[in-house]
């Protein structure tokens, strides 16, 4: 399995570029927080960044796996994802490169999940492994996502669908109750950016 590390948006609410903002002391900035997030999960075999072409200059200096979007059309995640399927041709656990509460305690709940279900006998085929809330929402940009998911996500790109949840047919989910923790908080904007820092100074009991 390839853990997949999101980097090529554009950071639009944020202001900056968000995967270069430093949020751990001693943690580098957000890429290489969310590297070694992953590379610590049971089952990652492989670490990788996706970004946008032009960012493979900025990257290169940490010594690790790029794999670039297609240089056509807008930048989005669904682009990102796509390339890593075909580029890895394995299962690729993906995260955005914004959160910076994550851990691999919560992610190793996704590859749990994914092999109770590939050990049962299931008329449907496994594309996707994913967390979804009470109310019903799926977490699209943190899963599981098995090369067969590949032709699902390609036609959602040609036909500009830019929200992966929908792209995978719902018989092809395997979904994990999300947990009730603050891991889920994404870097969005700066607010969110400053409430992930108190938070972790308070879990850090600074």
């Amino acid at each position: 399995m390839t853990g997949l590390v999101l980097a090529g948006g554009l950071s639009s609410r944020f202001g900056k570029d968000k995967s270069r903002v430093v949020v751990h002391d001693g943690a580098g900035d957000m890429v290489d927080f969310s590297l070694a997030l992953l590379a610590s999960v049971s089952g990652i075999r492989n670490i990788a960044v996706s970004c946008r072409p032009e960012q493979m200059k900025e990257f290169k200096n940490k010594n690790i796996r790029l794999i670039p979007d297609d240089e056509n059309g807008r930048p989005t995640p669904l682009r990102g994802l796509i390339a890593a399927l075909r580029c890895t041709k394995t299962p690729v656990l993906a995260i955005p490169c914004d959160l910076p509460l994550m851990t691999p305690n919560i992610l190793s709940l996704l590859v749990q999940a994914r092999a109770q279900r590939l050990a049962e006998q299931t008329k449907s085929a496994l594309l996707r492994t994913t967390f979804i809330d009470q109310e019903g929402f799926i977490e699209s940009l943190i899963g599981i996502y098995e090369p067969e998911s590949l032709p699902f996500l390609e036609e959602a790109l040609s036909r500009e669908q830019w929200g992966i949840w929908s792209a995978v047919p719902e018989q092809g989910n395997c979904l994990v109750p999300r947990p009730d923790s603050p891991a889920f908080l994404n870097m969005n904007t700066p607010e969110e950016f400053t409430r992930a820092v108190s938070l972790l100074k308070k879990s850090n009991g600074r």
